[in-house]
């Protein structure tokens, strides 16, 4: 599920699985570059998408749904209607 929202100055986006969860070994090391657990994995993905999100003056966490899965959600600021394109 995805959703959107205003939260004051910035809007919200976030993405909600029904997963199994991310374990509490790895949720702590999410965005640390080179972590991962996939087998094939680079450990990019994330470390990348935090570095674009806070160039843009927003923020990116992720935590587990109290009942299952985990949503990761991030936050970028909203653009005043005089800097909107036309």
């Amino acid at each position: 599920m995805i959703q959107t929202r205003p939260t004051g100055a910035a809007v919200q986006i976030a993405v909600r699985d029904q997963g199994p969860g991310i374990s509490a070994e790895t949720l702590p090391r999410l965005f640390e570059t080179f972590y991962t657990t996939k087998p094939n994995g680079m450990g990019m993905g994330l470390p990348i998408s935090r570095s674009i999100i806070e160039a843009h003056g927003g923020r990116i966490w992720a935590e587990n749904n109290p009942d299952r899965g985990a949503t990761f959600s991030f936050t970028l600021p909203a653009c005043p209607p005089e800097a909107a394109p036309a």
